[in-house]
């Protein structure tokens, strides 16, 4: 029977193509707008998630720098910040931890190379297990060491922007690179430190990951050796701590604010911030966030819904006369409400499910452009919102439907032939 239905639905609606091409519009929109809208913000939160889940993601805590709130006199008693005694004495007693690292963000800086190329940079200070915690994969050379660090060395590692902007001109013949810029082996002074290029770090970026500095255009020096010349470099420095299991967090978080509060004479300039309530919260947000995009979207659905009903009552009123004879011939209310019910659902089905085909396919092509430019964005369809687009449409169609189906079943049969 629903099949017959279906037939007759679509002969009707193929006689009025033009009319029904746009009703189906205002439906093909509002799918389209949920799947591509929807996609796209799902992408954006795998992509930053990926990111921070490539560093570490909940296992992550981070020890800053902060102003006293209470026992703030107290604070000429000792050497105020993260000192290097602090970083030896936590990095040696905290259990449940894989790696560690101190480092501190000294933002731009003027930088000039041994190529006489001069320019701004971020600057970062660091230890020896600095590019192994952040993931900072290196294109050639090496990174400096934990000895190397205490010893006060001289090295730099810089990233692959600034190598490409410092030392553009470098000889593809002499340094092996392959036609590509390379700092190795060169000198630069920055912040007042001329220190030997031992690295280089690969074109890698992390789109929407920030800490403090820039992921390819940086340059890395030991944290002992800036202090040396800038005691910014340790008195504002973070301590980053990776756990084995973000269950362990809790632990490691109470030996933590021990051992500082009794380091630091009872004066609570530092906070400790735990990425795993961060990735918590990041997830509860960016949900909520892709149901307010969603809902957005639907209301384009809404309006589609509105387009249908108008259709189908004009329809009902072109076909009175036909809806009487079919009457006469034995039709009941049930079957002429059923018939128009088809209509409008297989009206707003189709718009839907053209909508959802060009929102996926728009919503892979945006992801190819977007990952040509950005190498770490993830690629998402948004599968449930695939099923929502599909369900809300059908849905309209029924809703929207049920008003002129229930109109065209009322009508009487002797009345409706005369008209």
């Amino acid at each position: 029977m629903w099949l017959e239905y279906i037939r007759i639905a679509r002969r009707v609606l193929w006689a009025h193509r033009f009319r029904s091409a746009l009703t189906v519009l205002s439906v093909t929109f509002g799918a389209f707008s949920i799947v591509l809208m929807s996609s796209l913000a799902e992408s954006g939160l795998s992509t930053l998630a990926a990111g921070i889940e490539d560093l570490g993601g909940a296992r992550l805590i981070d020890v800053a720098v902060k102003n006293p709130e209470r026992a703030e006199l107290k604070r000429a008693s000792y050497t105020r910040g993260m000192t290097p005694a602090d970083r030896e004495v936590l990095f040696a007693s905290l259990p449940h931890v894989v790696e560690r690292s101190m480092f501190s963000s000294l933002w731009r800086r003027d930088v000039e190379a041994d190529s006489g190329e001069v320019g701004r940079t971020t600057l970062v200070a660091g230890d020896g297990g600095f590019l192994d915690l952040f993931r900072m994969r290196l294109a050639k050379g090496r990174g400096f060491t934990d000895e190397e660090n205490r010893q006060h060395a001289k090295l730099c590692v810089v990233g692959h922007k600034t190598a490409e902007k410092l030392w553009a001109g470098a000889s593809p013949a002499s340094d092996g690179g392959g036609g590509e810029a390379s700092a190795i082996g060169k000198w630069l002074t920055i912040d007042g430190l001329r220190c030997h290029v031992i690295g280089q770090l690969a074109d890698q970026d992390r789109w929407g990951i920030n800490f403090g500095f820039e992921w390819l255009d940086v340059v890395v020096v030991p944290i002992d050796t800036l202090g040396d010349v800038d005691e910014t470099a340790t008195k504002g420095a973070e301590l980053l701590f990776k756990t084995d299991d973000r269950r362990a967090n809790e632990v490691v978080k109470r030996i933590l604010n021990a051992q500082l509060v009794e380091r630091h004479h009872g004066v609570d300039d530092f906070e400790i911030f735990d990425f795993g309530n961060f990735m918590d919260k990041f997830h509860q947000v960016f949900s909520i966030m892709n149901v307010i995009v969603g809902f957005i979207a639907g209301i384009a659905l809404l309006v589609g819904g509105v387009g249908v009903m108008n259709m189908m009552l004009v329809s009902v009123s072109e076909r009175v006369r036909e809806i009487g004879i079919r009457k006469a011939l034995g039709a009941s209310p049930r079957d002429i409400a059923a018939q128009f019910l088809c209509e409008a659902i297989v009206l707003s089905g189709a718009g839907g499910a053209i909508g959802v085909g060009g929102g996926v396919a728009l919503a892979v092509i945006a992801g190819i452009v977007l990952k040509h430019f950005k190498p770490m964005w993830v690629p998402v369809v948004s599968h449930p919102a695939v099923i929502a687009a599909l369900s809300v449409s059908i849905g309209v169609g029924l809703v929207f439907g049920l008003f002129p189906a229930r109109r065209a079943a009322r009508l009487d049969a002797i009345t409706a032939i005369r008209r």
